[in-house]
C-alpha cells in the first residue's frame, strides 16, 4: 500500500466487518444478526437501512445532524417497509441526555468525530455507558494532528526520541528515525523533507525539529486517554493496515527493527508514521472486557467466511487471462493458480459467502494429491486480505445473502418510483450503481430471457441487488439456458457447479438431500429412443441418428429425456457445436448430473475451450475420485495443452480403476508415446487393440509410435501397415456401401480434386500445401476442401477461398463423408493426414472416388488397398528402395517449392561461431522424435570437440528437461554445455535461429518443418539418411536445396560430419548467407509450383481412363 489517507468505505465499518475485525484481534463481540447498532453521525442512514435489511433480527438506530439527509433515510425506511431501524435529527447534547439501552456497535464518524478532545471525552464516556459487554466502539479520528508536513515530521522525530536522556542520544534517535522514513515513506513531499532534513548538520537539525518541546498528539496519545473513559483499544476496524506486511516485506522488516519491544500502540505509531497514515477507525471495547492480540492474528482468517465480486478477463479472441475484474472495474492481476481458482469460486457463489473449507475443496486439485491445499488456500487468502482486495468481503459468520429464505430472486431493496440511475448499497454495504434499463427489468417482473435481459440479470447480480435461496438462483438462471445460448452458459459455469452441490462438498446446497434430485432422467419409455439412435450411429448413419432425435424434440420440445437423448446423440457424433447448444438448453431443466457435465466437459473440450473443461472434470474428480472415465479425459485435456506429465498422470490413475478399458489403454499407449517412453507405449496400444480390433484410432497411434521406433525394420513397419489395410478393408466390406463411380472417362477434361485433412489451418502440412493450392490452374481443375477436424483459422479461411466446394466433416462418419464426397463428384481423393490425428482412412477404404491418393502428413505407407498412389518427391527416387516400402503405387513428382516460409520471418544474421568461437548445435524437433540412439551421438560431438554446444527446443518443462540432460550427461556430454529452450511462438522460435550455426537432425523419423524453417533462417540440417521415408526427410529436403554434404550415409558419417565444420566458419558463413537464394518462394523466374504436380494427377487420370491398374511412373519437368 501507499500512502494511507481513505480506507473506510460503508461495507469496512458495517458491523459485519467489525465482528470480523474484531475476531482476528481475539475479541469475541455479538453476532450482527442479533445485534442492536447505534450510528452517530449515520447521515442519510444508507449503511443502517442495508444493516436492517440484512440482519431482519438487529435493532438498528441512527443519529446526525442534518435533518434533511435524516429526512431522506426516514423515507427510504417506510419505502422498504422495514422495522427494525430508526432515524433521528439530534444533536451531541440531545443524545448525551437520553439513555437509549445498551447498543453492541456503536459507530461514531463524520462531524460527531472531528471535535475537541473534552467533547470526545464526553461523547466516549457516554458510549461507554451504553455499551454492552461485548460491545464495540468504531471511532473515527485523525491520527496525526496536522497536515503540514513539517509539523507531522517533527511529531515523528520526538516520537523516536521521547526517552532520549541527553541532546546527544536526542540526536542518534533522530537520525535513525530519518533513516527508518527515508526508506519507508512513500515518494511525495514529506519524503522529499526527510531526505532534506537527513543532510542537515546536528545543529540545525537539533534547532529545526527537536527545539520545540511542545508535546506531539498522536495515535499512542488517544490509545493512552481514552484507558480513564474506563475503554481499550482493540486496534483498527480495517486489521490488515495494523500489520506491516501489508505495506510489503521490506516495509515489514524495518519496522520490526525500528518497534523492537514497543508496546503495541507504539508499534502501530511507528507504522503509521511510515506510511504517512492521516486517519483511523479505531475499535474500542470495555476496558476490562478482553485483552486484545498485540496484532491481528492472520491465523483467524481461516474461521472467516468469504465472498468475492469478480469477473475473469477474457481476450478478445475468448482466451483466458491471469486476471479478473472487481464490481467496481479495479483489475486484480495474479499469476498464483490457487488465487486465481479462489477468485473464480468465491464469484461463482457470490453474493453469497463459503466457508474456507468450502474453498479448500474447490481448490484441491485431484491430479496433485500431494498438494497442501490448505496452506496454499490460506496463504493466497492471507495475500488477498493484506492487499485490502476490492470486491473481497470477509464476515465471522455466513454471509447475509445466505440467510435468504426466498425462492424466488427478489431485489434487496424496494424498486424507485422512476427508472433512473442510482447508488443502493446492497446486504454487504457495498455501494453500487444501478442503471435505469436494471430497474426496468426488475419491474417487469424478471420475466424475459433475451441479451438486454441477460445483461441486466447478470449486472444486478453483480452489484448484489438480487437474493435468494440456491433454488432461486437456479430458477432465475434456467430460463436463459433454455435459450441455448453457450456464452451465457460458460459465463454462470461457476456457480452452475456450486449450485450442483451440497456445502460439504464445497457446494450451495444446504443438504444432501439436494444432490442429484433432478437428474433421474431415463425411463422406460425412453429405452426404444437410445435403442434406435446407438443403432444409427453403430452403421455409421450420424446425421440419421441426430436427425432421429432432433425430430422427436421437435415433437416435444420441453422433453427432458428425449433432449437429454438428443445432445448425448450430438457428442457421440461429434457434433460439437450442436451438443453445446443442445446441453445449454438441457441445463435450463436440470444440471445436477455428473454425467451432463461429462459431456460438456467433452464438447468444450472439442471446441478448444480447455480453461472450462479442466473446471468441471476437476470439480467431477473432487465429487468421484474413482471415475476412471473421469480421469481419462482430464488426462486429454492435459494431452492437448502439451502438459505430458499430468497426461500422464492422469490417465494412469484411469487405468488403475478400469485396467481393461480398450479407450483408456489407447489413451494411455498416446500418453506415454509423447513422453518418450516408447516401449510402455507400444505395450498399451497393441493391448488396446486386443481388445478392440477396429479401434482404428488406436492402431493409427500405434503405427505412428512404430515408425519412431528405430528398432523396427522397414519390412516389420510394412508388415504392420498392410495388417492395417486388412482391417479397414474388412470394415468396409461389412459396411457395403458399394457407391457409384460414373465420373466421366474423359482424360482431358476438367478434374475435380477433393483433399481430405485435419490440417487445413495453422499446421506444417498447409504450409507445405498453400503453394500448390494457390498455383493450380483453375481452368483445368477444381479443388474442394474436407475439414476433418473442428478447428478453422484464417488459414482456413484462405483454403477455403480458393475452393469450389468446401465440407468441414469432422462430425460426419466413414460412411456419410464417404457418400458426400461421391455425391460431390470428386475425381481424385487426395489424404493429407496419413497416420496422424482426424485421419479420415478408414472412409478411403469406402472407395468414394474413382481415384484415390495420398501426399504429405505421414512419412509413410497407408496400408489401404483402396489407396492407388502415393505421391512422392523425385528427389527420393535415389537411393533405391524407397518404393517397396508402399502399399500404394508411387507417382514420383519434382518438386522445386516444397515450403512457404513466414512474411514476418526475421531476416538471417551472421554465423554465430564466427563471433562466439565455438560451433553451436541445435534440435527443434519433436522430442518424440529423440531416442537414447540420436542422443549417444549428440553427444559423441559435444565430447570430441569439447567447446561445442548443444541447444535443445520443444522442450515441455523443466522436468523434460532434468530427463534430457540426464541422458545427454550419461553418454558423456557436461551439462554446460546443453542450453534448453521451452515450446514458444513462430517468430521467437526463428529467432532461435540467429544462435545456432547447425541444426542436428533426429532419426529414424528425421525432421520436415522444422528443417525447412531452419534453411530458411541460413541454417543447414545435418540428417542421416534412413532406411524409411520417415528416416528420408531431412535428405530430400538437403538434396533439393543442393546441399548433399549434409547428409551422413552412417552414424559414423554423420559424427565426422558435424565434426568437419569446426575451423571452416567462413565456408558455413557463406552457406548461410545465401541460403534463402536456394528456395524458391516465388514465380519471378517462370514456373509454377503446381505445374507438375497437375501433370502427375493429369497422367494417373489418364491410366485410370484406359481402364489400366494403377502403376507408378515418373513426371518429367
Amino acid at each position: 500500500m501507499n500512502d494511507v489517507k481513505t480506507l473506510y468505505p460503508e461495507h469496512r465499518i458495517s458491523p459485519v466487518a467489525l465482528h470480523a475485525s474484531a475476531a482476528l484481534n481475539h475479541v469475541a463481540a455479538a453476532s450482527p444478526a442479533f445485534a442492536r447498532v447505534l450510528e452517530i453521525g449515520c447521515g442519510a442512514g444508507e449503511a443502517l437501512i442495508a444493516h436492517a435489511r440484512a440482519w431482519p433480527n438487529s435493532i438498528a438506530l441512527g443519529i446526525d445532524l442534518d435533518e434533511a439527509r435524516i429526512g431522506e433515510g426516514q423515507q427510504q425506511i417506510q419505502a422498504s417497509g422495514l422495522t427494525n431501524i430508526e432515524l433521528f435529527a439530534a444533536g451531541l447534547g440531545d443524545l448525551l441526555a437520553v439513555s437509549p439501552g445498551e447498543f453492541d456497535y456503536i459507530i461514531i464518524h463524520g462531524r460527531f468525530s472531528h471535535t475537541d478532545d473534552d467533547t470526545r471525552d464526553a461523547l466516549l464516556r457516554w458510549c461507554r455507558q451504553h455499551l454492552s459487554a461485548q460491545g464495540i466502539i468504531a471511532y473515527h479520528a485523525v491520527v496525526l494532528s496536522d497536515n503540514d508536513d513539517e509539523t507531522t515530521l517533527r511529531n515523528a522525530l520526538a516520537f523516536h526520541s521521547a526517552r532520549a536522556a541527553n541532546e546527544a542520544e536526542q540526536l542518534n534517535c533522530a537520525r535513525a528515525m530519518l533513516g527508518y522514513l527515508a526508506m519507508t515513506l512513500p515518494d511525495g513531499a514529506l519524503k522529499t523533507r526527510v531526505l532534506a532534513a537527513e543532510a542537515l548538520d546536528d545543529a540545525s537539525l537539533m534547532q529545526r525539529y527537536l527545539a520545540d518541546d511542545t508535546a506531539a498528539r498522536n495515535y499512542t496519545d488517544f490509545a493512552r486517554e481514552i484507558q480513564a473513559l474506563d475503554l481499550a483499544c482493540i486496534g483498527d476496524a480495517l486489521p490488515q493496515t495494523d500489520l506491516a506486511a501489508c505495506y510489503g516485506e521490506r516495509q515489514q522488516q524495518l519496522h520490526a527493527m525500528i518497534a523492537g519491544q514497543s508496546d503495541r500502540h507504539s508499534a502501530r505509531q511507528y507504522l503509521d508514521f511510515a506510511v504517512n497514515r492521516r486517519e483511523r477507525f479505531t475499535m474500542l471495547c470495555a476496558r476490562d472486557a478482553a485483552e486484545p492480540s498485540f496484532v491481528p492474528d492472520l491465523a483467524m482468517l481461516e474461521s472467516l467466511h468469504w465472498a468475492g465480486n469478480f469477473t475473469r478477463v477474457f481476450t478478445i479472441n475468448g482466451k483466458v487471462v491471469s486476471g479478473h475484474i472487481s464490481q467496481s472495474g479495479v483489475p486484480v492481476r495474479t499469476e498464483n493458480p490457487v488465487t486465481l481458482q479462489i477468485l473464480d469460486v468465491l464469484a461463482g457463489a457470490w453474493p453469497m459467502s463459503l466457508s474456507v473449507e468450502q474453498l479448500i475443496f474447490n481448490c484441491r486439485l485431484p491430479e496433485r494429491p500431494g498438494d497442501d491445499t490448505r496452506k496454499q488456500v490460506l496463504e493466497s487468502l492471507r495475500d488477498l486480505f493484506l492487499n485490502n482486495l476490492d470486491g473481497l468481503f470477509w464476515s465471522a459468520v455466513p454471509g447475509p445473502y445466505n440467510l435468504a429464505e426466498n425462492d424466488v430472486l427478489a431485489p434487496v431493496v424496494p424498486l424507485p418510483v422512476a427508472d433512473e440511475e442510482s447508488r443502493v448499497l446492497n446486504l454487504w454495504s457495498e455501494a453500487v450503481t444501478v442503471t435505469p434499463a436494471h430497474w426496468r427489468w426488475l419491474r417487469d417482473g424478471m420475466r424475459t430471457t433475451d441479451d438486454d435481459a441477460w445483461a441486466s440479470f447478470t449486472a444486478l447480480r453483480i452489484r448484489g441487488v438480487l437474493q435468494g435461496t440456491p433454488l432461486a438462483w437456479k430458477n432465475a438462471i434456467q430460463p436463459f439456458l433454455r435459450t441455448g445460448n453457450v456464452a451465457w452458459l460458460k459465463q454462470c459455469l461457476n456457480t452452475l457447479l456450486l449450485l450442483s452441490v451440497s456445502e460439504r462438498r464445497g457446494g450451495l446446497l444446504q443438504s444432501e438431500a439436494n444432490m442429484d434430485a433432478d437428474s433421474q432422467t431415463d425411463s422406460s419409455e425412453m429405452d426404444a429412443v437410445y435403442e434406435e439412435a446407438n443403432r444409427l450411429i453403430g452403421k455409421g448413419m450420424a446425421k440419421e441418428a441426430r436427425e432421429y432425435t432432433r425430430e422427436l424434440l421437435a415433437q416435444a420440445p420441453q422433453n427432458m429425456h428425449i433432449l437429454r437423448c438428443y445432445s448425448h446423440t450430438c457428442v457421440l457424433t461429434c457434433a460439437w457445436d450442436e451438443a453445446l447448444e443442445a446441453l445449454c438448453r438441457l441445463m435450463g431443466y436440470y444440471f445436477s448430473s455428473l454425467d451432463i457435465y461429462d459431456d460438456l466437459a467433452t464438447a468444450l473440450h472439442e471446441t478448444l475451450d480447455l480453461f472450462n473443461a479442466l473446471k468441471i472434470m476437476r470439480s467431477l474428480l473432487r465429487l468421484d475420485e474413482k471415475n476412471g472415465g473421469f480421469w481419462n479425459s482430464l488426462g486429454t485435456l492435459y494431452h492437448a495443452r502439451g502438459d505430458m506429465t499430468l497426461a500422464e498422470k492422469c490417465v494412469r490413475e484411469a487405468f488403475r480403476f478400469q485396467p481393461r478399458n480398450p479407450r483408456y489403454l489407447a489413451m494411455m499407449g498416446v500418453v506415454l508415446s509423447d513422453n518418450q517412453k516408447l516401449d510402455e507405449a507400444r505395450y498399451f496400444l497393441e493391448k488396446s487393440l486386443e481388445l478392440a480390433p477396429e479401434d482404428f484410432d488406436c492402431f493409427t497411434s500405434l503405427l505412428f509410435v512404430l515408425t519412431h521406433d528405430n528398432r523396427v525394420s522397414a519390412q516389420e513397419l510394412l508388415a504392420k501397415h498392410r495388417d492395417y489395410g486388412e482391417r479397414v478393408t474388412a470394415y468396409a466390406e461389412r459396411l457395403a456401401l458399394n457407391l457409384p463411380l460414373n465420373n466421366e472417362k474423359d482424360p482431358h477434361r476438367k478434374l475435380r480434386v477433393g483433399f481430405v485433412s485435419g490440417d487445413l489451418r495453422t499446421h506444417p502440412v498447409s504450409n507445405f500445401l498453400l503453394p500448390f493450392w494457390e498455383s493450380f490452374d483453375r481452368t483445368q481443375f477444381e479443388l474442394v476442401g474436407y475439414n476433418a477436424a473442428p478447428m478453422h483459422d484464417e488459414v482456413t479461411d484462405h483454403l477455403r477461398a480458393g475452393a469450389v466446394l468446401w465440407r468441414d466433416a469432422y462430425q460426419l462418419s466413414d460412411r456419410e463423408l464417404a457418400r458426400q464426397i461421391n455425391d460431390d463428384g470428386v475425381d481424385i481423393l487426395i489424404d493429407l493426414s496419413g497416420h496422424t490425428t482426424w485421419t479420415r482412412l478408414p472412409m478411403f477404404a469406402l472407395r468414394p472416388a474413382p481415384l484415390q491418393m495420398t501426399w504429405i502428413g505421414y512419412p509413410g505407407t497407408t496400408g489401404v488397398p483402396a489407396m492407388d498412389y502415393r505421391l512422392l518427391s523425385s528427389t527420393l527416387a535415389s537411393p533405391p528402395g524407397l518404393a517397396e516400402q508402399f502399399t500404394e503405387q508411387i507417382l514420383w513428382v519434382p518438386m522445386r517449392k516444397i515450403f512457404e516460409p513466414h512474411p514476418q520471418s526475421p531476416d538471417v544474421n551472421p554465423l554465430p561461431a564466427l563471433r562466439n568461437g565455438h560451433l553451436t548445435f541445435a534440435s527443434f524437433n519433436r522430442p518424440k522424435k529423440i531416442n537414447d540412439e540420436v542422443l549417444e551421438l549428440w553427444a559423441q560431438i559435444l565430447v570430441r570437440e569439447p567447446g561445442a554446444r548443444l541447444l535443445m527446443g520443444f522442450m515441455a518443462d523443466d522436468e523434460m528437461i532434468a530427463m534430457m540432460t540426464r541422458r545427454l550427461t550419461h553418454f558423456g556430454a557436461r551439462p554446460e554445455q546443453l542450453i534448453f529452450r521451452t515450446r514458444t511462438g513462430l517468430i521467437e522460435y526463428l529467432e532461435y535461429h540467429h544462435h545456432i550455426d547447425i541444426l542436428l537432425d533426429a532419426f529414424p523419423y528425421t525432421g520436415g518443418t522444422t528443417t525447412n524453417h531452419g534453411a530458411w533462417m541460413g541454417v543447414p540440417t545435418l540428417t542421416l539418411c534412413g532406411e524409411t521415408m520417415a528416416g528420408r526427410q531431412g535428405v530430400e529436403t538437403m538434396n533439393g536445396y543442393g546441399l548433399p554434404e549434409f547428409v551422413a550415409n552412417d552414424k559414423a558419417d554423420y559424427v565426422e560430419k558435424a565434426l568437419s565444420w569446426q575451423g571452416r566458419f567462413e565456408e558455413l558463413n557463406a552457406i548461410r548467407l545465401s541460403m534463402r537464394s536456394r528456395i524458391p518462394t516465388n514465380n519471378a523466374d517462370g514456373f509454377r509450383v503446381a505445374e507438375t504436380f497437375e501433370k502427375g494427377l493429369r497422367e494417373a487420370w489418364k491410366i485410370y481412363c484406359t481402364g489400366e491398374a494403377p502403376r507408378s511412373f515418373f513426371v518429367e519437368e
